[in-house]
This record gives structure tokens, C-alpha cells and sequence, in this order.
């Protein structure tokens, strides 16, 4: 995957290429990043505010019905907001501001007579700032999605994107989907994941020449993790796919 670790700043594309540019030789340094401390969440709360720890604030919310009952759930991507958790990083004759403050996601299922329960959480897919300057996207208001019932997590990198499918089922939110694409050797490529079938789409145009492979391959028997456990570090899924890659065949291949 392309990075996984998000970049601050403020979009403009001199500072952004200046930044990185810079990044090898900061990266080699000694951040010090604080280390943080997760909170318990409330098992039930009245609003959306109850789930919001404190020195945590929200990121961006979405209400719809992801059970089944009618009744409109909540999504929450939090953010800590601790001061001693953004660090000055020396750039020249300034320094710039790096934001390592983790995020976390919450999903809480409506309740029969009013107020929440908290129904699942999250803190895997959103690995903790280490780096500066790398370019990616922060966790946002696009992180989060609902579609006809289950919820879709995209994230932004330097060089692509991926996209997380999830579902309640049997008492859980499973992985049902997976998306990305980026460009690789030459090509851009596509994977697409459908775990409802068991089955994987994997594309590649080829930048050069102009030229489309397009395949489909099973998926093996690795089962993936839930919401609740699954984590960047320990789960790739393009690892769930049956078979070697798609290589990339440009001019003259």
C-alpha cells in the first residue's frame, strides 16, 4: 500500500512539495512522539456527545440504519486534540507544525426506547501519525460513508487510494469488500475485492502504451478480521487473493 501515514498542512502544493522533499532527512531524526492512552468508551450514551471522550473531538459523523431495524445508527470518527501531541519539526530557518494526534471510530446502534449503544470500534485502520510530510490525506469528513446499509471507509494516499466495505452480520461488521488503486511500475492498478462472492478483479492499464489487463482470481481461505479487529500492521488484503499478482506489461511487453 502506499503510505499510511498522514501529512499536515495546508494543501498548498509548493509547501507540499517542499515538505517532502525534506522528509527523508527529517524522518531520520528523533520525533518524539508522546505515547497516548486509548479511553474506554461508554456502553450506552443519550447523543452522540456521550461517546466523545474527553479531550477528543469529532472528526466527521453519520446517521443511518446499519442493523437492519429502521432506526438511524451512529458513526463517529474522533480525533484527540492534545496540544503536547503536536510537535515542532525544524524546516529550514522555521519549524512546521506535525499533528501525531491518533483517531478513532465509533459505531453505535440506536436504541428501542431512545439513546445509543455502542455497537463496535476501531482504531486499526487508522494508524497513528509518525512521519511527516508524506503526503497522504488525514482521516475526514470523506473518510466516511453509508451505502444501502453498510459502511465504506476510504483513505487518500501520495500515489492512490483504498477503500474498506463493512456489514452487520451475525453480530458483527464484517469485511465485505475491499477497493483500491495506485500507481505501480509503470501501470495503474486496480484491485477489487467482492468477499460476498469470493471473487477478485484485478486491473492494469499501463500509463505508457495504454494498454488494459483485466483478471479474475478466487480468494483463499484466509477469513478477514472484523471491524472491531482489524488492523493496517496485521491484515493485507490483497493477501487474501488466490494466486501471484497481475504484473504490469507496458510498450514492448
Amino acid at each position: 500500500m502506499a503510505g499510511r501515514v498522514y501529512a499536515f498542512g495546508t494543501g498548498v502544493a509548493p509547501l507540499a512539495a517542499l515538505l517532502l522533499a525534506a522528509a527523508p532527512a527529517v524522518a531520520a531524526q528523533e520525533l518524539g512522539i508522546p505515547p497516548v492512552t486509548y479511553p474506554a468508551l461508554a456502553p450506552t450514551a443519550a447523543d452522540a456527545r456521550g461517546f466523545v471522550p474527553p479531550g477528543w473531538s469529532v472528526v466527521a459523523s453519520r446517521r443511518g440504519d446499519l442493523n437492519g431495524d429502521s432506526a438511524a445508527d451512529l458513526v463517529l470518527l474522533l480525533r484527540m486534540n492534545d496540544p503536547a501531541n503536536i510537535l515542532a519539526i525544524p524546516l529550514g530557518g522555521r519549524t512546521e507544525r506535525f499533528d501525531t494526534n491518533p483517531h478513532l471510530l465509533v459505531i453505535a446502534f440506536a436504541a428501542p426506547r431512545g439513546g445509543y449503544r455502542l455497537a463496535a470500534s476501531n482504531r486499526g485502520l487508522f494508524p497513528r501519525p509518525e512521519q511527516p510530510w508524506t503526503g497522504d490525506e488525514p482521516p475526514g469528513e470523506d473518510t466516511l460513508r453509508l451505502e444501502r446499509g453498510s459502511l465504506r471507509l476510504t483513505f487518500t494516499y501520495l500515489r492512490g487510494w483504498a477503500a474498506y466495505r463493512f456489514r452487520w452480520q451475525g453480530g458483527a461488521f464484517r469485511l465485505i469488500g475491499y477497493d483500491r488503486a495506485g500507481a505501480s511500475g509503470g501501470c495503474v492498478e486496480t484491485v477489487s475485492i467482492d468477499y460476498l462472492t469470493g471473487r477478485a478483479r484485478l486491473t492494469n492499464d499501463a500509463i505508457e502504451s495504454y494498454r488494459t489487463r483485466i483478471t479474475w482470481r478466487r480468494l483463499g481461505a484466509e477469513r478477514p478480521p472484523t471491524l472491531d479487529r482489524i488492523d493496517m500492521d496485521d491484515f493485507w488484503p490483497d493477501r487474501t487473493i488466490a494466486g501471484p499478482p497481475l504484473p504490469c506489461r507496458g510498450r514492448g511487453r
